[in-house]
């Protein structure tokens, strides 16, 4: 249990007091609490901010009204601290109205420094600390009142042991020139757009979409779209409005009324009776929609000759860079980017493929010598010293 102070704010006097506290900071670190297993927006249920040795817990069910504190996430000023800060900045935009920026993701800073792509924080902090955080709560009611100390110490070591992790993260950034490299990272995290909704391109994240092209696949981004709307008017989870796998059944027939509706599994006749007549609408302007106006699937390249050598090949230089930088390879370059350049590689005609890798920090510490090594202007070969396998000059390895 942390032996920092905590405050427990619930009523408006005392958290005007805590702002103006939180203001004096040059850094804060933030967390929240939240549910979304039954609503599609989450529920928020508490927030914790560290800074100058002071962890305040707030209570947002009983304070409707935060302005102060999202004043202060507003404040160019202040460096907001997160760590997998995705949901929490949401949270914070929705209420706020705008970004808590600047900020800085510990998660994304990790995987820059060696600590792999997705690491927790508590094992972060463990790493980093020595200290091991308790697990007891982690799947506590947050919206239940009053809260016992023991969560109170849960939710405030989130924040608490956040500070040493940032600092240790900061300097380690700094020393090895890759704070730049954290600016590209979060730049998505860093966009309204990312929290703004965007119904149109809602049928990306249905499970199977690929299993659809043509006008199919225009007839399932309107029915994700409408399903995107009806659960965000009625705030539920999109599954209940209507589950994946029976709306690509929808989308994938060729004809499509009531009684077909009928047969099919997942869709029962509450369902039906009031949704029916909407979604064969959306399945009627899919249908109808103009062939240059259909969704746009990047098609699959076949390989091409050597394409899998080449890709071994590829994977190797990858996992020779990541050591070297003790970074995760799967940061540097993914699966799919090498399978790309691998079959682009067969005769390095035109433009390579647009990924990743070949952008940014990424294109200086890997991208470049991947289209040099595909090129033969490099080679890969064993250190007689060593027995590892190393990079040189095409000509020096003759």
């Amino acid at each position: 249990m942390s032996t920092n102070p905590i405050e427990f704010i619930n009523t408006p006097d005392h958290l005007i007091k805590a702002a103006a506290a939180m203001a004096t900071c040059p850094v804060l670190c933030v967390d929240t609490e939240f549910h979304r297993e039954s609503t599609f927006y989450p529920e928020f249920a508490l927030l914790q901010i560290y800074g100058n040795q002071q962890c305040w817990v707030i209570d947002p069910i009983t304070l409707t009204d935060l302005g102060p504190v999202w004043e202060l996430m507003l404040n160019p000023n202040i460096l907001k601290v997160f760590h997998a800060a995705r949901q929490d900045v949401e949270i914070i935009f929705k209420a706020a109205g705008g970004l808590p920026l600047p900020l800085f993701d510990t998660q994304v800073a990790a995987a820059l420094l060696g600590y792999g792509q997705q690491v927790g924080f508590g094992n972060l902090v463990q790493r980093i600390t020595k200290k091991l955080l308790p697990k007891g709560e982690s799947f506590t009611d947050w919206k239940a009142r009053p809260l016992t100390a023991k969560q109170m110490a849960y939710a405030a070591d989130d924040v608490i042991w956040l500070m040493p992790v940032y600092q240790h993260l900061k300097e380690r950034l700094d020393a090895e020139k890759r704070s730049t490299w954290l600016q590209e990272e979060q730049q998505t995290l860093c966009s309204v757009a990312t929290y703004e909704p965007n119904e149109a391109d809602a049928f990306w994240r249905v499970k199977g979409f690929n299993r659809l092209k043509g006008r199919h696949l225009a007839v399932l981004q309107e029915m994700a779209a409408w399903r995107e709307r009806g659960a965000q008017k009625r705030d539920i989870p999109r599954r209940r409005m209507i589950a994946d796998e029976p709306m690509l059944e929808l989308a994938r027939r060729d004809l499509l009324d009531i009684e077909t509706m009928q047969r099919i599994r997942g869709i029962n006749a509450g369902f039906i009776k009031r949704f029916g007549e909407e979604i064969i609408a959306c399945w009627q302007r899919g249908m109808e929609m103009p062939e240059e106006a259909w969704p746009k699937v990047a098609a699959r390249k076949g390989n091409t000759p050597g394409t899998d050598l080449r890709l071994e090949m590829l994977d190797t230089l990858v996992r020779l860079k990541a050591e070297v930088g003790e970074i995760s390879g799967t940061i540097l370059a993914s699966k799919s980017d090498l399978s790309a350049l691998a079959s682009w590689g067969y005769r390095c005609k035109g433009e390579p493929p647009e990924v990743a890798c070949l952008h940014g920090w990424r294109y200086e510490l890997v991208g470049h010598d991947l289209i040099r090594l595909l090129r033969g202007e490099i080679c890969l070969h064993l250190n007689p010293e060593t027995g590892l396998p190393k990079i040189s000059a095409y000509e020096q390895a003759q």
